[in-house]
């Protein structure tokens, strides 16, 4: 499947996986019915260990926008970025 196959939402998960490597968990869910411009991303990494949540949001943000996923493509996105301790924590409480 060529990378124009893939929706938005399975091209961030592999930019993600690669770029925050390595990876617990990374899943991206497209909340806009299809069009790819609402995002949910959790991506789990202890590349994010000791990294304020503002610096990993604008971590996130700045490899997506290296990747080319501007405004044109991506109008709202949630980022959960956690540490595998944090997300253990949250797995726990659920």
């Amino acid at each position: 499947m060529s990378q124009a196959d893939k929706s938005v939402a399975d091209q961030v998960k592999e930019v993600c996986e690669t770029s925050f490597a390595p990876t617990e968990f990374v899943q991206c869910i497209d909340q806009s019915d299809g069009c790819g411009a609402k995002l949910l991303l959790t991506i789990v990494s202890d590349k994010f260990d000791k990294v304020p949540l503002i610096k990993r949001h604008r971590q996130v943000q700045k490899t997506l926008d290296e990747a080319g996923f501007g405004m044109d493509q991506i109008h709202a996105i949630t980022i959960q970025a956690w540490t595998v301790e944090q997300y253990k924590k949250k797995q726990a409480k659920s």
